[in-house]
């Protein structure tokens, strides 16, 4: 029997406590040695800080698995995936970056800091580190608002952000950030930078190219003229190549909006981390969701033996016992009504509220959407009467929950391929799980080791008669889409019969195409 060798955390809070810990308890328990010996780029500097961002782009990818499954399964919102989210930690930035979950309201704090400090830069920065999450929150905006702004803009507009990052790093080595800077003006700058990440967040247009140049030149207005010391704005105010453009109209005049995936989580990471005020004490809200997180992040300090690659574990095959009980709820079923008037969508809806909002926010529906809008469309239709029986039938549940074992199997199985610079990847390159679901190696590694058998007793009969559950069984295991999930029917032989053979059980097994691959005869 496993034993924990830790504290238990019993709830989010103590999740967000220990949440730094969470990377190298995983790198150390359940990553095959091999596999942590990752390439790193150069010029990060080969410190802790360095071990620190290789756990967490190694644990990042499992972390934000269980994320995306919660929000499949609708226990959280869109809002909370993004908040919930761990970065990759696969970029050039030099810091380990934490979900924002951690992160969240402490810019607005430490601004409040800086506007009250009355001491030395010193003092502020020992303020801010009080809280630890604080000095990662202050860390990660500063340096990502400068990775953006290089990214946006070119020629002299980025001489400009590098002037400005010059001079406040000088002055932070030197100890004279609040006379370098005027701190009261911090939220008038990130207004004005908000505002930018406002714009850069939606698809690009020629209104809002010009719309997000305008951006660029206010918030250059705003810092130049109101952030920075006398000495230093008239310094800005008269640099001849600045001076130049600006005159002649250049300056900002054309940016380079984000299209790459990693310029996207960047914007959108920065305009959440800079807008959201509230307090993360309720994410996720769905206890469910809080109860998974709590269980997967206790099972990181469990006593168990050394991990070993996927290639290397014995395969192992699951069985689930079907005979004749409801597979999948029909429309009319979940709409018919009891004796009370309460039918069973009515039921759930007012038993699992967030979740019906979250499922709404899926498919791309209003709260106030209403039953017969959703049947309009065929998909959301479907999509109704999977929500359903999740809630209320066991072997729709416990099908999706068993695939979770092939899912795992298979990013496990591509990272540690990576990891170990196959398949062309670059050496330079970390591992991301971007792309897993469509690995075929790691899908047949995955096929290899789990196989999934539905023992479906009477399918046979069902099918012969037409009922709904044989149709609904191929539905619930086409939508897993694993073409390793077996269909395992045991059929009543009367030809056996007839032949004076004795009582006969033929005993199928199917694939999702119903293509016979195995058989047994049983006299």
């Amino acid at each position: 029997m496993l034993s924990i060798s830790h504290s238990q955390i019993r709830s989010m809070e103590m999740v967000r406590k220990r949440f730094e810990s969470f990377p190298e308890a995983f790198v150390k328990n359940l990553v095959y040695p091999q596999t942590k010996r990752l390439p790193f780029n150069r010029q990060l500097s080969q410190d802790s800080q360095d071990t620190d961002k290789k756990y967490a782009a190694m644990f990042s990818p499992f972390w934000n698995e269980i994320i995306k499954s919660l929000r499949e399964e609708d226990y959280i919102s869109n809002r909370e995936m993004d908040l919930l989210s761990c970065p990759s930690n696969a970029g050039s930035l030099g810091l380990v970056q934490w979900p924002l979950f951690l992160l969240s309201s402490k810019i607005s704090l430490a601004i409040d800091l800086a506007m009250d400090c009355k001491d030395t830069q010193g003092d502020l920065w020992n303020s801010i580190c009080r809280d630890e999450y604080m000095a990662y929150a202050v860390r990660d905006c500063y340096y990502s608002i400068e990775k953006l702004l290089c990214s946006l803009i070119d020629g002299e507009g980025r001489l400009w952000v590098e002037r400005i990052y010059r001079e406040i790093n000088n002055s932070i080595l030197e100890g004279s950030l609040i006379i370098t800077l005027s701190l009261k003006k911090l939220p008038v700058v990130l207004k004005k930078f908000t505002a930018l990440t406002g714009l850069l967040l939606r698809n690009e247009d020629p209104d809002l190219s010009k719309g997000a140049s305008k951006a660029v030149y206010e918030l250059y207005e705003v810092v130049t003229h109101n952030l920075m010391s006398p000495d230093l704005r008239e310094q800005l105010d008269t640099w001849n190549i600045l001076a130049r453009a600006r005159n002649e109209g250049r300056l900002f005049s054309r940016i380079e909006w984000p299209k790459d995936t990693e310029a996207k989580e960047l914007v959108k990471r920065l305009h959440l981390l800079l807008t959201v005020k509230d307090s993360a004490a309720n994410i996720p809200k769905n206890l469910e969701a809080r109860r998974r997180l709590e269980f997967f992040t206790n099972s990181l300090f469990m006593d168990m033996p050394s991990a070993r690659p996927v290639s290397e574990i014995v395969p192992f095959c699951v069985f689930t016992p079907y005979y004749s009980e409801t597979v999948l709820y029909s429309s009319s079923e979940f709409q018919k009504e009891n004796k009370d008037g309460i039918s069973t969508l009515f039921y759930l809806q007012k038993i699992f509220p967030d979740e019906w909002t979250n499922f709404l926010e899926r498919i791309g529906w209003a709260d106030s959407t209403g039953y017969a809008e959703l049947q309009k469309s065929s998909s959301d239709a479907l999509e109704l009467r999977f929500w359903v029986s999740y809630r209320g039938q066991t072997l729709a549940r416990t099908v999706r929950g068993m695939m979770y074992y092939r899912r795992a199997l298979m990013l496990q199985s591509y990272l540690e391929k990576r990891s170990f610079r196959v398949d062309g990847y670059s050496q330079g390159s970390i591992p991301t799980s971007q792309g897993f679901e469509l690995s075929r190696e790691s899908r047949a590694q995955a096929d290899i080791k789990f196989t999934y058998v539905v023992s479906c007793q009477i399918y046979g009969q069902q099918k012969q008669r037409k009922a709904p559950q044989a149709a609904d069984i191929s539905l619930l295991l086409q939508r897993s889409t694993v073409p390793t999930t077996w269909v395992l029917l045991i059929n009543y032989d009367a030809a056996l019969r007839e032949a004076s053979l004795g009582c006969g059980l033929c005993i199928l097994v199917l694939d999702l195409r119903g293509l016979v691959v195995a058989s047994a005869t049983v006299y």
